[in-house]
């Protein structure tokens, strides 16, 4: 058996993991935006699935880039254009990213949960790996909810890992293989494989790997919603702060207003970037997630209902001056 093999000769998904800085996490959603942004006149591109962490279990933000062919996914991955939005976030990242390029077909199963496995496997030993794999999987088989064990080869110029996707059909049922003595036994047995071995846990199944259906991209409508969601924050806190501090406490005290504007808005960004807008992102994540059907319209409802609340305890307050 080869270590590697040629990268597929059809639609691929290039899936990239990585962990993102709390505060960084309303950045980095506008950030997606933008580079579906770009990729809507890349060439061979298909379309693009963005899914948030899932604390405390899930930490790992998700892009899921689809391509026709694996030169495409290649040669976005390895562009200038990539290299300099990756430079706008670059603040925000902890740790490595996790980069793997799958061929975009088949399983469905929509309630699945999965891990990603990577391995590096020493040259020369790849039977002897597969073999193990196959020890594993046996194993894997005789556990309830067990659905599936995919092993993806190493690609030229894309990924030198081995990499596995297991899935089972809920949390419970794939911990309990996790944490199984069976399990620990099985890798005591490869310790020449696992040196090296990372464990990537993800809140989807099969299904979000390989779809049969083309996905939304994230573009306009996504940037729309971001911004809408920045704004729900922005307005109240510009507004209390300038009611309750800097009327009172700075532009009362004969401060410039051009020194109280940059104060407020040095706080303001702060409050913003650290605390609301991340929080506020968390709490639309239903809105934000682009396979949204049922309650797109009903996002749009929510937001416009705490605009109007916003401006009225704003004109109360201003009423009572």
């Amino acid at each position: 058996m080869s270590a590697s093999q040629e990268p597929p000769d059809g639609p691929v998904a290039l899936v990239i993991q990585r962990r993102i800085a709390d505060e960084g996490f309303a950045a980095f959603a506008r950030w997606n935006g933008r580079v579906g942004e770009e990729l809507k006149s890349w060439p061979g591109f298909l379309g693009q699935e963005v899914v948030a962490p899932q604390p405390p279990g899930i930490v790992d933000w998700v892009q899921v880039l689809r391509f026709g062919n694996a030169a495409g996914a290649r040669a976005w991955l390895q562009s200038d254009v990539r290299a300099r939005l990756v430079d706008e976030v670059r603040p925000y990242f902890v740790g490595p990213e996790d980069v793997h390029i799958l061929p975009d077909t088949g399983v469905q199963k929509d309630t699945a949960v999965s891990v990603v496995i990577s391995f590096k496997v020493p040259p020369g030993l790849e039977r002897d790996f597969l073999a193990w794999q196959q020890r594993i999987q046996a194993a894997e088989a005789k556990f309830k909810g067990f659905l599936r064990h995919k092993i993806e080869h190493p690609l030229p110029g894309l990924h030198d890992d081995w990499i596995i996707i297991l899935a089972f059909n809920s949390e419970t049922n794939l911990n309990a293989w996790l944490e199984s003595p069976v399990r620990e036994q099985l890798l005591n047995e490869g310790k020449r494989f696992n040196v090296d071995m990372n464990l990537k846990r993800a809140g989807y199944g099969f299904n979000f790997w390989f779809p049969t259906g083309q996905t939304a991209p994230q573009g306009p409508s996504f940037i729309l919603k971001s911004n809408l969601i920045v704004l729900l924050v922005l307005y109240p806190t510009v507004f209390l702060w300038g009611h309750f501090i800097s009327k009172p406490l700075i532009d009362a005290h004969g401060v410039p207003f051009w020194l109280s504007l940059f104060v407020g808005n040095l706080v303001s960004t702060q409050l913003l970037g650290w605390w609301f807008v991340p929080a506020a992102f968390k709490a639309f994540g239903w809105w934000l997630d682009p396979k949204t059907t049922a309650g797109r319209v009903g996002g749009y409802c929510v937001v416009a209902a705490l605009y109007a609340v916003s401006m009225a305890v704003y004109a109360f307050l201003l009423a009572r001056n």
